[in-house]
């Protein structure tokens, strides 16, 4: 994990604001690389919906998100590409009854800096047929194009990647599991480097077009002598990151 990237967090805390009965609203206060951010989580539970919405900070791109669990999507709206991006909703992600105790629960206690971070490359399989979406999921894409994705989760090995922004090149580490090349000469290159130095020494040399990410608790009930009062102890800050438009070169 490169430390100019992933040094993460040097404080963070949670506070809920209920503005009325139906939705539950939290701001996530966090500090990620010299930068303070606040990411905004809502949680309706009578509508199965969860919502968070991340300022653009650092290298990352704004990111407002949905978990529908009544469709069993996930949205994903990019203001500054203009694009929205539809995926099946995670099976892993915590319903949002669920979601509203862990964020309840981390609002009441200070948070560990344990930040699990998961990568995962967007790619894109074409638009979506707007006329089978649900209407929430429309309503929060807007009038931006959709698009059904697949998310490739990304190992981390001997690798670096660099996003071009006009303003010079930034780093960052990674493999990535399914390899993209730049140019048809990155197939050529790909495997004379695979011959001379092997899987386990090759290095990539990526770019990508859009990152973004979202941050949340994770918050678990613990066994105590009293057992009816429960006791819940937040044991870490899942960190999701999605890159788009990913290529890669070999370099040996």
């Amino acid at each position: 994990m490169n430390s100019s990237l992933f040094s993460l967090i040097v404080f963070l805390y949670i506070h809920g604001v209920h503005v009325d009965s139906k939705v539950d609203r939290y701001n996530f206060n966090l500090f990620e690389n010299g930068t303070s951010f606040t990411e905004k989580v809502e949680v309706d539970v009578d509508n199965q919906t969860e919502v968070f919405r991340v300022p653009r900070h650092n290298d990352n791109d704004a990111l407002d998100l949905m978990n529908d669990f009544a469709a069993g999507l996930t949205a994903r709206r990019v203001p500054l590409s203009k694009d929205c991006y539809v995926s099946k909703l995670d099976p892993s992600v915590p319903s949002p009854r669920e979601m509203k105790m862990e964020m309840d629960k981390a609002s009441e206690q200070p948070l560990p800096n344990k930040v699990k971070v998961r990568r995962t490359e967007v790619k894109l399989l074409g638009l979506a047929d707007r006329k089978a979406l649900p209407q929430k999921i429309l309503d929060f894409c807007g009038s931006f194009p959709i698009y059904n994705i697949k998310e490739v989760q990304m190992d981390e090995r001997h690798s670096f990647i660099t996003r071009e922004n006009g303003k010079g090149r930034r780093k960052r580490s990674h493999w990535i599991s399914q390899w993209n090349g730049c140019s048809h000469a990155d197939v050529k290159q790909m495997q004379d480097c695979l011959n001379k130095v092997g899987h386990l020494n090759l290095t990539l040399s990526c770019k990508y077009d859009v990152i973004f990410c979202f941050y949340r608790a994770t918050c678990k009930h613990i066994a105590t002598v009293n057992t009816l009062v429960p006791t819940y102890q937040c044991t870490g800050i899942p960190h999701e990151v999605n890159l788009v438009g990913l290529c890669c070169s070999a370099i040996c």
